[in-house]
């Protein structure tokens, strides 16, 4: 991003005088995402003109620091007219702007209140700011959440380096000899990690990096990509669903950082982390000769297309919402949205949530809902959770993988086994009771950007209802939540 600094606050800045907090915080979130902080070159010129050649000399020196606008625009006459500079700095000032007008820059920085409103009256105010906006515009423009769950860890490699010689590691040091080495070096660059400590035990470990095209050498990939350096979960955590919410997380972090390309390297013998890799996307790239295979997806939202991938999980976390696909509100209690939408933000925090590691289906893509509805689910519909009773907001977003009335206890434990919020004894009872069952299988997206009130829903033709039971949104009235801003754009294939 390009940034054009007022110069009079850079001279402030560098001459130590008053300048606000937010100053040097600005400077620093720039600095930080690597913006380029660029003064206009004319500046230098009229410090020429400065009869106090030792005070000139320092300024100057001061400002060299700082890389110079290139090329800048020079405003026309007419510009000029409209500006009415009276003096070289109003010129200046001219000249700031005229750098927004034409686009040659994103963001001007000023005090100066005749700039402001100017910027204003010619409608460019969303590219003239000043410090206390533009802080704001930066903390925005550049957030990034790391994507969390509630029973994984998230820091430095330094934070488990100390547990290098627990038994979780034994299987990787038998695949690579060299691997303690490795590991003290992950150290050494803080790289980053998802791990999962149970019973003060290493569990699960996923170590990920950025690499540059220099780095990763993946043939026809010339820019960044993020690589999954170490993916494993330890036996006793077979069937948790553990590898399941890694990828989750990977996907969801790969669209936070805007990175277009996620790999993995793996042996042939992983067989079961290769179907699930290809379940969601990956594919063999080829082999890079040391045995392993390497496995690539592109993260990058695909265009608009009526293709047969289209909301599979070939494309997850991805998501088309064309007229195509119908769109329900499915209500839920909050006791059981808790559990299986466990990385939800409506879902508060609870004490012992490190240990919940035994409730599969709030680790899982995939999962299931229960219930006695007959209102009939297509595969690939879009479904939206609303909690019901207490929370009485929407915001899971779903898409379906099949829809089935079931009347056989068997079928249904087959179904829903690991990703259902109900124990064994409970499905036995309800199919006893209700004698049919509606199951949908379902995968869970990502969650609405702000979630969806009670309020909002009740003023659609489609939810005059008291919304206990599933229900299903007119084109119309879904075009309207979409366009007040409920969801997330990065996940919507339009």
């Amino acid at each position: 991003m390009r940034i054009l600094i007022d110069t009079n606050i850079l001279i402030h800045f560098e001459d130590h005088k008053h300048v606000s907090e937010e100053f040097y915080r600005f400077y620093n979130h720039a600095i930080k995402n690597h913006c380029r902080i660029l003064v206009h070159p004319s500046v230098f010129e009229d410090l020429s003109n400065d009869s106090n050649l030792e005070r000139q000399k320092i300024i100057t020196a001061k400002l060299e620091k700082y890389e110079k606008l290139e090329n800048p625009a020079e405003p026309d006459q007419e510009f000029y007219n409209l500006y009415k500079p009276k003096n070289s700095n109003d010129k200046i000032d001219a000249k700031l702007i005229y750098q927004a007008v034409k686009g040659y820059i994103e963001l001007l920085i000023t005090e100066d209140t005749r700039i402001l409103k100017t910027s204003k009256n010619l409608k460019i105010e969303s590219r003239v700011k000043n410090i206390k906006e533009g802080l704001d515009f930066l903390i925005e423009t550049f957030r990034f959440d790391i994507p969390a769950h509630p029973i994984l860890s998230h820091g430095s490699v330094r934070e488990i380096i100390e547990r290098k010689n627990e038994t979780f590691f034994d299987s990787l040091r038998q695949g690579y000899k060299k691997f303690d080495l490795w590991l003290d070096d992950c150290a050494k660059q803080d790289r980053l990690a998802y791990y999962l400590i149970i019973e003060e035990k290493l569990s699960a470990l996923l170590i990920y990096k950025k690499e540059t095209p220099f780095d990763h050498k993946i043939k026809d990939i010339y820019e960044d990509v993020l690589k999954i350096c170490t993916f494993k979960v330890g036996e006793t955590n077979f069937g948790n669903k553990i590898g399941e919410l890694f990828l989750s997380k990977m996907f969801a972090y790969c669209i936070e950082a805007k990175i277009n390309y996620l790999y993995l390297t793996v042996y042939p013998e992983h067989d079961r982390l290769i179907r699930l890799l290809e379940l969601y996307g990956f594919v063999n790239s080829h082999s890079n000769g040391n045995g392993e295979f390497i496995m690539i997806r592109e993260m990058k939202k695909p265009e608009n297309t009526e293709s047969s991938n289209e909301n599979s999980s070939i494309l997850h976390p991805y998501y088309s919402d064309n007229f195509r696909y119908s769109k329900f509100i499915v209500p839920i209690e909050e006791i059981y949205s808790e559990s299986l939408f466990k990385d939800s933000r409506l879902r508060e925090a609870k004490l012992f949530d490190k240990e919940s590691i035994n409730e599969i289906q709030g680790n899982t893509i995939q999962k299931a809902y229960i219930c006695n509805s007959r209102v009939k689910l297509e595969k690939k519909d879009l479904i939206f959770f609303y909690i019901s009773r207490t929370i009485k907001k929407a915001s899971p977003i779903g898409i379906v993988d099949s829809y089935h009335r079931v009347s056989e206890m068997s079928e249904l434990a087959n179904l829903v086994t690991k990703r259902t919020v109900y124990p064994i004894n409970d499905l036995q009872r309800q199919l006893e009771e209700k004698k049919t069952l509606t199951v949908i299988l379902f995968r869970l997206i990502t969650y609405m950007k702000t979630p969806l009130p009670y309020q909002e829903l009740k003023s659609l033709n489609s939810c005059r209802n008291n919304l206990t039971t599933i229900t299903r949104l007119t084109e119309e009235d879904y075009s309207k939540i979409k366009n007040k801003g409920f969801f997330d754009e990065r996940y919507i294939i339009n």
